[in-house]
């Protein structure tokens, strides 16, 4: 039975966000005043600016990491499910945590903001949707620069031969537009306490794939034993 299992990235895989880690990390005031610059302005817009790719790669590779989680992804594994990760986070601090862990062979694809370091080892990080592209027009709560369900839709249309079943780990309200793409033989795994919990409590709509809910990594696990026995 092939079976994919995609991952949104902060608070989902990894136990922070990522690019908030970075700047709490290398500037506690500058991580104060990115929070306020972004009520007005796009997050991917705002990030890295004179921070040395040394700095940031050091610093990534001390983000949490919950053994329970990488002991999922390895259980995922060897139960023959494709693992990707659907993240608003960045294509580079991904790559960089999961190789700082060990698990990046565990990944088979990242669809994320697309980052790249230049020659003097600057970070760009561009949206994946630019501002100069048109807009996703998406009904759901995406953010401007990723309609998570448009790009899970794409990805399986790489795939023509399909899934027999998709698990989708997520957090955040963008989480909620892949989970309307699935049919009631997928599971949407939820976590408890963040903003996509409350947001199904009160929403109206009705989603096709069962709803697991998960506290925590060790929470997690015990719901993917169940799943990949």
């Amino acid at each position: 039975m092939k079976r994919l299992v995609v991952f949104d990235f902060d608070w989902s895989l990894i136990d922070n966000n990522s690019d908030v880690w970075i700047f709490e990390q290398l500037s506690k005031e500058l991580a104060e005043k990115i929070v306020e610059l972004r009520k007005k302005i796009q997050w991917t817009d705002l990030m890295h600016q004179g921070v040395t790719r040394q700095q940031i790669e050091s610093a990534l590779t001390k983000i949490p990491f919950d053994p329970a989680m990488i002991e999922a992804l390895k259980i995922i594994k060897r139960g023959k499910g494709e693992i990707i990760i659907l993240s608003d986070a960045n294509t580079e601090f991904i790559d960089i945590i999961l190789k700082a862990y060990g698990v990046r062979d565990l990944v088979s694809f990242i669809i994320s903001n697309p980052a790249n370091w230049d020659e003097d080892g600057r970070l760009h990080v561009k949206r994946l949707i630019s501002p100069e592209d048109s807009p996703h027009k998406c009904e759901n709560q995406c953010s401007v620069n990723i309609c998570k369900g448009r790009e899970l839709v794409n990805y399986l249309s790489l795939h023509p031969d399909g899934f027999n079943q998709i698990f989708y780990v997520g957090d955040s309200l963008n989480d909620f537009c892949p989970a309307t793409k699935m049919s009631r033989n997928d599971t949407f795994l939820v976590r408890k306490g963040f903003k996509l919990e409350k947001f199904l409590a009160s929403s109206k709509n009705e989603l096709k794939p069962r709803i697991v809910y998960w506290q925590d990594a060790e929470d997690f696990l015990n719901a993917i034993l169940l799943e990949f026995k």
